[in-house]
């Protein structure tokens, strides 16, 4: 997008503003600064007719071929066109207004009257009385009554209360120029003079004073306060008050196209073939011809006073110009825009001769002269690398590269100083830098080779070199600058270090930069700018390590804090204002530090500076305050006070348009600076935000923050207008939030812009609502499906389980039959088992019985002295016979005793495994619960061996004495 450009090489600014007491030179020129728009800008054509303001700030521009809006960033452009609806149908501009509720804008063409609705820019013509007429609008203006009046050239004048319906005021056919409402009076000025009617009536009446313009073609109106200004084709203007008393202000010869009043109550006028004259107020309407190419000689069209002091300038061929009265920099350079440029770009140097005349020292034109007055520019001296000048007493001193020190004389011609030092040495091949005179008359030369000291009326002078081995000599032979403070001390700066004169002794007193330490450092001690400040701190400029400041006490040099800040640090002039402020020149524009706050502010080249770089010594304060800087590309001068408050005030914040996206191809932008929010459709999610500080002069110096809330917390921050892409963002509100300022001020105050992105069927909670009511409805259904379903499977499960349950209980019972067979027979197996136990038992007592009759046999036998009959051995033997089956027997019991009790035998040796065959066969006999006594007998021995027997066993069994046995056995 185009910034505002500004005319760079030979701008002006208006310079009897910039001095206190400026006088009028015979010409009653006034060089002015001003910023131009054309059709390489953006403007639709560069004769430029008239020119308004909205409501919300945007300038309105008619030309011949359209209609412009105008941001101060872009132009956009309205024409007549076949293929377009609603749009302009005429293109020649004659005159624009806004009505007093500004909602339209009424558009005065060379064919008809239309109205534009300010929202959505739609044109609609206005029939005054036939449609098939041309329609010349020459003015349109509204009443007190709040009732249009419009002029129409050679139809006459109409007026309408609801402009629906217009009237024709009577007899009103001439070549009609202009028309004004004024307190109840309509003025209508045309080539026979001025008529006026009564607003209310819309009767004519007759104004003896206004006869005088019978039969004179007046051409613009103006009412201004209490007063309406008169200009005629002629070139003369009036002024009428309230009370039609006239009087004249000014006799020109070109027509007074446009009338227009200043802040300060000066009348500016445009004029055919003349430019512009300003009437100055406070010299009784003196006339001054405004001086810049773009406007002398030429056709003034239009003349426009807007916000912030700024006049708009429309003329015809060089399209829209702007005068800004808060622009603080004067420019020169070799560009001819106020006739005459200087000689080279690059301004090495300055003096002031007088209030008004200062010498200018260029590198390779010599020397110029410059009336600040009048802009007016003399080349007295040509051809010459001037780097350094200075007025002392009568004589201008000129310092020259490589051609030593000159002499200017009255008749402009120089002259070599006829002079030599100790060394027998001239200075006609020296590079003069800088010249200064101390307070007993002496001249000091800043030198490549040297400093000298120099007497100019004995015409001789002393060189002080540097000296390795002395101290106190100078520093170093390359000198650059030489200063004297308030107490007359000679400073000079060298590239090695700052040098202190000491008139006493002859000597230099060395100063080099030291670190916080006070240490000496390797850094660049190359001194080119020094300057006092209002609390006498002397601050050093260097060629490449930015702003130091001198302790005066320990003849400590320390660097400034700002030096981060600098965008560049080689210092080339230092300028102190009257506010304590300094002003520092750079590669890189100026800098304005303040060192009470330690704030700065840097200007550059897009603020109305000559260029980036400046020279070397090439400052000066003015006598009335003002400072002077040159630099490779011409010189400024500004007023530091106004310069320091320049830009203080905050832009208004817009968002004039957004792009939608619709393809690669195909974008469509809408304007939305007239509207409070924007509703997008679902189709519509992809779409740029087009914002803008609404300011015409400095574009360049806004920077921006954004955020869209509700879908982002953090602002992003610009350095330039532009646009802000947002895509496929979720349905709902948002507030585009955008705030500026100019850079390194203060945020302005933030604007909220409501977007509002519809939903899709789908997104929509209506949607939302039967989609939820449906899957409710689904659900339940599923569920009650679900839920009969599970009864039927409940009731089938049912008559399974209770089929199958019966077949498990007819099968439980069957085995439960067959478990109670198995143990009835187990049973009988087992009474069966116990009766043969038993029987064995028995059998095995009966044996054990038989053994021990046998045994009394034998010993019966054997006591008797008869001898052994042969039928007792014969019974005696069959006795044992049937005892040998004793041990038979037991192997039998002990194989029904297993039978009837498993594992009996098998978990008591697991317990117990020393136990013996004897003690399990006493531990079986006692789990068939026999009794003592029968163990006794099954085991053939006494009741006392059975006790012994027990108390054994109790003991392998390891029971104690409360233990009972057969409950130990019982229990395995």
């Amino acid at each position: 997008m185009h910034q505002l450009t500004l005319l760079k090489s030979g701008l002006a600014i208006l310079l009897c503003t910039l001095l206190t007491t400026p006088s009028v030179l015979s010409n009653n020129l006034t060089p002015v600064k001003l910023s131009g728009f054309t059709t390489k800008q953006g403007l639709s054509q560069n004769n430029v007719n008239a020119i308004v303001y909205d409501k919300n700030g945007f300038l309105w521009i008619g030309t011949d071929d359209g209609l412009n809006i105008f941001d101060g960033n872009t132009f956009r452009s309205f024409n007549a066109s076949d293929v377009i609806t609603n749009g302009l149908n005429f293109n020649t501009i004659r005159c624009l207004a806004i009505d007093p509720k500004e909602n339209y804008l009424w558009i005065g063409t060379n064919g008809a009257l239309e109205r534009m609705n300010l929202k959505n820019k739609q044109v609609q013509r206005i029939v005054l009385e036939n449609r098939e007429e041309v329609e010349d609008v020459k003015g349109i203006t509204w009443s007190i009554e709040n009732e249009q009046w419009v002029g129409v050239n050679n139809l006459g004048v109409f007026y309408s209360k609801n402009q629906e319906k217009y009237y024709k005021i009577p007899n009103s056919n001439a070549s009609i120029n202009a028309i004004l409402s004024y307190q109840g009076y309509i003025l209508v000025g045309h080539d026979q003079g001025i008529s006026i009617y009564n607003s209310k009536t819309h009767d004519s009446i007759n104004v003896p004073v206004l006869n005088d313009f019978n039969g004179k073609s007046v051409f613009s109106l103006k009412a201004i306060d209490n007063t309406i200004y008169i200009g005629t084709s002629k070139g003369d203007l009036y002024s009428l008050d309230q009370h039609f008393k006239m009087k004249k202000l000014y006799t020109g010869t070109n027509k007074i196209k446009s009338i227009t009043e200043d802040n300060v109550g000066n009348i500016w006028l445009g004029t055919e073939g003349n430019g512009i004259v300003r009437l100055k107020k406070e010299e009784n309407y003196k006339p001054y011809t405004l001086l810049h190419h773009k406007c002398t000689n030429r056709t003034i069209n239009f003349l426009y006073y807007g916000a912030h002091h700024n006049i708009w300038i429309g003329t015809f061929g060089n399209g829209l110009q702007l005068y800004n009265e808060n622009d603080p920099f004067f420019t020169l350079s070799e560009d001819k825009t106020y006739g005459k440029g200087l000689s080279h770009n690059s301004v090495t140097s300055f003096e002031q001769l007088n209030q008004n005349e200062i010498l200018i020292g260029t590198d390779g034109g010599g020397v110029d002269k410059l009336n600040i007055k009048n802009g007016n520019i003399q080349n007295i001296v040509s051809n010459q690398y001037v780097i350094s000048l200075k007025k002392v007493k009568d004589k201008i001193l000129v310092g020259t590269y490589q051609s030593g020190l000159r002499i200017l004389n009255d008749e402009n011609i120089l002259s070599p100083l006829d002079a030599i030092d100790q060394f027998n040495d001239d200075l006609s091949t020296d590079n003069v830098w800088d010249i200064e005179e101390d307070y007993y008359g002496n001249i000091w030369l800043a030198t490549t080779n040297g400093v000298v000291k120099l007497d100019l009326d004995k015409k001789t002078f002393i060189r002080f070199k540097n000296n390795p081995l002395d101290v106190s000599s100078i520093s170093n032979n390359d000198t650059r600058k030489i200063y004297r403070d308030i107490k007359g001390d000679i400073w000079i700066g060298t590239f090695n270090g700052l040098n202190r004169y000491d008139k006493e002794t002859n000597t230099f007193k060395q100063i080099h930069f030291k670190s916080r330490k006070n240490q000496n450092i390797n850094i660049n001690n190359a001194i080119i700018s020094i300057a006092e400040d209002d609390k006498l701190n002397l601050w050093i400029g260097t060629f490449g390590n930015g702003l130091w400041k001198l302790d005066r006490q320990t003849d400590s040099l320390y660097a400034s804090s700002i030096n981060a800040q600098l965008p560049n640090k080689v210092i080339y002039a230092i300028e102190n204002d009257s506010h304590g402020a300094l002003w520092l020149s750079t590669n890189q524009g100026i800098a304005s530090y303040n060192p009470k706050d330690e704030s700065i502010r840097m200007f550059t080249e897009e603020d109305g500076l000559q260029g980036k770089q400046f020279n070397v010594g090439a400052s000066l304060m003015l006598k009335n305050n003002f400072l002077i800087f040159g630099g490779t590309e011409g010189l400024n001068i500004f007023n530091p006070t106004k310069t320091i408050s320049f830009l203080q005030n905050i832009p208004k914040i817009k968002v004039n348009t957004i792009t939608l996206v619709r393809n690669q191809l195909m974008n469509k932008d809408i304007d939305i600076s007239q509207v409070r929010q924007i509703v997008l459709t679902p189709e519509q999610r992809t779409f740029y935000l087009n914002y803008f500080g609404l300011e015409y002069n400095y574009q360049h110096n806004i920077e921006y923050e954004y955020r869209l809330r509700n879908f982002e917390e953090n602002w992003n921050q610009t350095l330039s207008n532009s646009s802000m892409l947002y895509s496929n963002l979720p349905s709902g509100t948002y507030f585009f939030e955008i705030r500026c300022r100019y850079k390194n001020q203060i945020w302005g105050s933030t604007l909220s812009f409501p977007v509002i992105l519809e939903a899709y069927y789908w997104e929509t909670p209506l949607f939302k609502f039967i989609i939820l009511v449906l899957l409710l409805v689904i659900g339940l259904t599923i569920y009650y499906m679900y839920i009969r379903n599970l009864k039927h499977q409940k009731l089938a499960l049912n008559r399974i389980v209770k089929e199958r349950t019966q077949e498990l209980l007819n099968k439980e019972i069957d085995i439960i039959e067959v478990e109670n067979q198995k143990a009835q027979l187990i049973k009988e197996t087992l009474k069966i088992r116990e009766k043969e136990l038993t029987t064995h038992v028995l059998r095995l007592a009966h044996m054990n019985s038989l053994v021990y009759q046998i045994d009394r046999s034998l010993e019966e036998l054997q006591k008797s002295n008869d001898p052994i009959s042969k039928n007792k051995i014969n019974s005696i033997r069959r006795e044992i016979k049937q005892a040998e089956n004793i041990e038979n027997d037991w192997k039998t019991l002990n194989g029904l005793f297993s039978e009837v009790h498993q594992n009996f035998a098998q978990k008591l040796k697991e317990k117990h495994p020393d136990l013996t065959e004897g003690n399990l066969r006493l531990c079986n006999l006692i789990k068939l619960n026999m009794s003592s006594k029968d163990i006794a007998a099954i085991l053939g021995i006494s009741l006392n061996s059975v006790k012994v027997a027990r108390k054994r066993l109790r003991k392998r069994l390891e029971l104690n004495i409360d233990d009972s046995l057969e409950e130990y056995l019982m229990a395995i």
